[in-house]
């Protein structure tokens, strides 16, 4: 089963035990390459250490700061990195606002459950909270809201536009009675405007009708 010679079981070198704690002797690369190293590493670990370290102000790893970008109103339209760089801190604000209506919401549940869900202590105590709480999550909707959870900064920046549009024709969003009424009448007018073109197109006139408005 063994082997022959100077060759174990597994065929390896058997190493005595003299070899094994003998003394050390680095090679001539292996100095070489050490003393390299120590050019190289030390001036820039006494610059981190004299500088760096006194200078900088600590902080916990879990609070990175991230320094301020331009946003995507900002960017340039053929400026691809900008572009990346305002998509990433929109992710991250979106995870920020996201967590910050979380705590909210779990400060105002914790705050209903001190007080038994009794509606007149809940009403007094808890009130501060449950606003705090409604303003961040309205405005989360109103900039995060029905997107999906890829979509990029450019879709968030045409919601805001598309928004922005809306409130300058019909009004603040949340006005029911003046909304309806509007929502009704731009109704009516697209009707209208789609039978205007019916008819036209029924005649025989659609060539003269704009590429835009061809249904």
């Amino acid at each position: 089963m063994g082997g022959s010679g100077d060759h174990g079981h597994d065929g390896h070198d058997d190493i005595t035990r003299e070899e094994l704690f003998k003394e050390f002797k680095p090679s001539i690369k292996y100095r070489f390459t050490s003393i390299v190293a120590s050019i190289i590493d030390k001036p820039v670990s006494l610059f981190h250490e004299k500088v760096v370290n006194r200078v900088r102000t600590p902080y916990p790893y879990y609070h990175k700061r991230y320094d301020r970008v331009p946003t995507i109103d900002q960017c340039l339209t053929n400026d691809l990195a900008c572009i990346e760089e305002a998509n990433q801190q929109f992710h991250r604000d979106r995870l920020v606002d996201l967590n910050v209506v979380r705590i909210l919401r779990k400060r105002k549940n914790e705050c209903m459950r001190w007080y038994n869900y009794e509606k007149e202590d809940v009403y007094q105590f808890c009130g501060p909270m449950f606003t705090e709480y409604e303003d961040a999550a309205v405005n989360y909707y109103i900039k995060y809201g029905e997107l999906h959870w890829s979509a990029s900064v450019v879709d968030a920046f045409m919601k805001q536009k598309h928004r922005l549009l809306w409130e300058k024709r019909y009004g603040p969003v949340g006005k029911t009675s003046d909304e309806k009424k509007k929502l009704a009448a731009a109704g009516d007018k697209a009707t209208k405007e789609g039978n205007f073109i019916s008819k036209i197109r029924e005649i025989g006139l659609s060539r003269d009708i704009p590429k835009e408005i061809h249904l």
